[in-house]
């Protein structure tokens, strides 16, 4: 009763006005009724005082009359009445006040198992795995055309993020709630936005309801990953976007998890964090037949008459003990018309998953590009999950030259040793020596076809080689004439330079190259794509104390998808061989890779590490149109102590990355270079050409068009651009995704020039995102429990995720203010003012 009249009566009678801003509240308060028991007492004596006070004026006035009581009564009592107000202590609160929205968080499942079909198709139906509705397409339909978006705005900030191999790294976007609440206060909202954008890692588009038409999808949902951590993923979003106006995480996947931590973490995570996780399975659950060519495994250059082998690597689902036709045909390069058969197969899948190889033995009589193709195809007609995964071709080119190796060693190392042998049994390579520890003409064996006294002398004798490969050489006895040949060679003649580190002539080189960066030695190293570490840091290398334990490869991303890297035929059995090796003892220390450098391998011991981080153990770059790589440690050898044919299998493939670029150069004036022949779906491919003018000098131009062809013939739209290499006169690089699995071909029109510069490169699905397509519901399932949420199908998500993602928006109090109300001039001129006329009038009437 008491608040109702002092919300009503007081703010007029004190001259209060209610609040303009709507999220702002004024409350009127007082220290009145007391909170503790002992402050009655004081208000106790306030009442005997008045009562005290009211007898006594009666007394003393009963003598006066009528008025002059009533004047007297009333000028103590408004005195009294002052005190009263200041003792309970008027106060005006005034509070700003805000409105967080309830919050909805989508994860779109974005890896490459979503580009299979959404529906299993049926087995005998015709048509092609290309005209049915992709997961990724039915996930696009989902967000685009029907009206889940539209439902959750009303009552909630929508933010869509998408993953693969991790959460992407922002939200692709953010649709504003249309809460009446949230649109009330919205101007508190935007500077809650601008501070959450201050702390995140930058700002995301936000779309209105008529702007959501403009939004790419396609981009979003795309897939590109490959692989699938959906629980680390989901883990990483709970961290970002958990808290108490979080309604709900909404999961759009196939369940396809395949790497990182288990997704049971993730629902651990998300029970305690009360976030109601709502999954949508996307794809059918019906076990699928589908029959692929994983891989295709051959040299990429082959001798003439020199035999050779193609392994192809097959996958089926559904087909256990099935057989299968592998077919292999051929054709030259460029040519047009059917290939011709050149043998067939009949082979069977022994159960769902497992690859099985189908070799196929050649012996080449001709010289050219031969583009080999192999198909594969059920020997009872079924319809698979996807067809275009059922061919693949791969080029290799017959060459009637041996490619050429130039060994340079500064002593007899057990690389260097093991590596000579091997490469002068090899028919498709002549391997010349140059050992520049033996005495300067003296009569010494070695297997190789040429023994050298000295490096090459000019440019006629070193442009015969392919490859230098230099195992710890001593690059003092080098004049600087020698020097810049060899620059030039790798440069413009695109070489390939193997270096070796070791113990003695490394150091050597990298005290002299930071001595003297003009002298011929900074040449030297300016090859390298390391910086190698100056004397000091170098005696590390020497330690025979630290060189105790052996320590494995670490490798990079880079390294565990490069090709000449791979010491199987099978990428994950060769992962396995090199886990498997112990590693090396010691490795140079370096001081990082240079810029435009890729890192395969840093080595593993941690007391290593500098500055710069881990020293680099295997590294290369491109130098011009060749290619240089740095090995930091001459223990490679230890290799065959599991295996001689993996050591062998190592140099072998090495020495052939190096020197594909000289053996295959298809135009005087132009060449396209890419880091490697194979590459997985949905991976960024870079492309670097290097092209000449007229006068073959390096050509200066801003950009450069490149045509991409893909697997079906036609070309990228519009043309990619190749832009010049700053650092690289003559040199442009670009990139462009590869969206479907197959061979691709690049062409580069030569400036001025009627040359044409060709490169194919081959796109295959890795086998993360192939091992089981259909969709992982029960995974899905477990997922939500205990969450509050709920596994939907994706024909009911549109219609069921509103309902079940209750609106968890909250009011915060964004400001508060304290106003005293009788703390004011003319409340001490009013209580002064009662007592003087009250002490006049007693004067006036001689009752003082």
């Amino acid at each position: 009763m008491f608040n109702h009249i002092q919300q009503a009566v007081l703010p007029f009678v004190l001259g209060q006005t209610p609040a303009e801003d709507g999220s702002a509240y004024r409350s009127l308060e007082f220290d009145f009724p007391p909170e503790e028991p002992s402050q009655w007492v004081f208000y106790a004596l306030a009442v005997g005082l008045v009562i005290l006070v009211f007898f006594v004026y009666r007394r003393d006035t009963r003598e006066l009359s009528g008025f002059w009581r009533f004047w007297l009564t009333t000028l103590r009592f408004g005195a009294i009445a002052a005190l009263i107000a200041i003792a309970i202590n008027p106060q005006e609160r005034t509070q700003v006040m805000s409105y967080r929205p309830s919050r909805v968080a989508i994860l779109i499942d974005r890896s490459l198992s979503m580009s299979y079909p959404e529906a299993t198709p049926l087995a005998t139906s015709g048509g092609s795995s290309a005209d049915e509705v992709t997961r990724a397409r039915a996930v696009r339909e989902l967000l685009a055309q029907s009206t889940l978006l539209e439902e959750l705005q009303r009552n909630h900030e929508v933010s869509v993020y998408s993953f693969d191999s991790k959460l992407s790294a922002r939200p692709h976007l953010v649709l504003p709630s249309l809460d009446p609440r949230a649109a009330r206060v919205g101007r508190s909202n935007d500077a809650t936005n601008e501070e959450a954008g201050e702390e995140g890692e930058g700002p995301t588009e936000e779309f209105g309801g008529g702007e959501m038409k403009s939004i790419n999808w396609t981009e979003i949902v795309d897939p590109r990953g490959l692989e699938t951590r959906l629980g680390e993923s989901l883990l990483d979003l709970i961290r970002k976007e958990g808290g108490s106006t979080l309604a709900g995480i909404v999961i759009v996947s196939d369940g396809g998890s395949n790497a990182g931590v288990e997704p049971s973490t993730a629902q651990a995570a998300g029970k305690t964090a009360k976030a109601r996780l709502i999954t949508v399975g996307v794809g059918s659950t019906d076990q699928p037949i589908n029959l692929r060519i994983a891989s295709i495994q051959s040299p990429q250059d082959v001798h003439k008459d020199d035999p050779f082998e193609i392994s192809v690597f097959l996958q089926g689902q559904g087909l256990a003990r099935k057989n299968v036709d592998v077919e292999l045909l051929s054709k030259p390069e460029g040519t047009d018309g059917e290939p011709a058969r050149v043998d067939i197969r009949e082979v069977q899948i022994p159960e769902d998953g497992v690859s099985v190889e189908v070799k196929f033995e050649q012996n080449p009589t001709d010289t050219g590009a031969i583009e080999y193709v192999v198909r594969t195809r059920t020997t009872s007609r079924v319809r698979e999950l996807r067809d275009d995964d059922n061919e693949r071709s791969k080029t290799i080119n017959i060459v009637e030259r041996k490619m050429k190796v130039l060994l340079v060693a500064g002593g007899p190392m057990r690389d260097f040793r093991f590596v000579r042998n091997m490469l002068f049994r090899h028919n498709g390579v002549e391997v010349d020596v140059w050992l520049q520890s033996a005495e300067a003409g003296a009569a010494i064996s070695q297997d190789a076809n040429k023994v050298l006294q000295q490096f090459p002398r000019n440019r006629a004798e070193l442009y015969e080689y392919d490859v230098i490969l230099a195992f710890d050489s001593d690059w003092s006895q080098l004049n600087d004439e020698q020097v810049e040949v060899m620059s030039e060679w790798v440069f413009s003649q695109s070489g390939g330079l193997i270096v070796v580190a070791g113990d003695v002539h490394t150091p050597q080189l990298a005290d002299a190259a930071t001595a003297d960066d003009e002298s011929s030695m900074a040449q030297v190293q300016e090859l390298f794509p390391v910086v190698l570490a100056p004397y000091g840091v170098d005696m590390l290398f020497a330690d025979i104390d630290r060189a105790q334990q052996a320590w494995p490869m670490q490798f990079t991303s880079p390294g565990e998808e490069a090709g000449f890297l791979q010491l199987t035929d099978d990428p994950l059995t060769s992962s396995a061989t090199w886990k498997e090796f112990p590693g090396v003892y010691r490795c140079y220390p370096t001081a990082g890779g240079k810029a435009g450098a890729t890192v395969y391998s840093h080595f593993a011991d941690p007391r290593s590490e500098t500055e710069y981080g881990q020293p680099i153990l295997l590294a290369s770059q491109f130098y011009g149109s060749g290619r240089v790589l740095y090995l930091g440690t001459p223990e490679i050898w230890r290799l065959r102590a599991i295996d001689e044919d993996y050591y062998d299998r190592f140099w072998t493939k090495t020495i052939r990355e190096l020197g594909q670029s000289r053996m295959t150069r298809g135009t005087k004036r132009g060449m396209l270079l890419t880091e490697r022949e194979t590459y997985y779906l949905g991976q960024t491919i870079r492309v670097r050409a290097q092209l000449l003018n007229a006068e073959f000098e390096p050509l200066i131009t801003d950009s450069v068009k490149m045509e991409v062809y893909d697997p079906n013939g036609k070309p990228f739209v519009p043309a990619r651009t190749l832009f010049r290499d700053k650092n690289t006169t003559g040199q442009y690089v670009g990139d462009f995704r590869a969206g479907i699995p197959g061979p691709y071909r690049l062409e580069l029109p030569v400036p001025e020039s009627a040359e044409v510069a060709v490169k194919k490169i081959d796109v295959s699905l890795p086998d993360l995102e192939t091992e089981n397509p259909r969709q992982n519901a029960q995974l899905l399932r477990n997922l939500v429990q205990e969450t509050g949420g709920a596994y939907l199908r994706l024909d009911e998500a549109a219609a069921e995720i509103p309902k079940r993602l209750p609106n968890q928006g909250e009011e915060f109090r964004v400001d508060q203010q304290v106003r005293t109300l009788w703390d004011r001039q003319w409340v001490m001129f009013a209580l002064v003012g009662l007592l003087s006329i009250e002490w006049l009038t007693r004067k006036l009437l001689r009752l003082a």
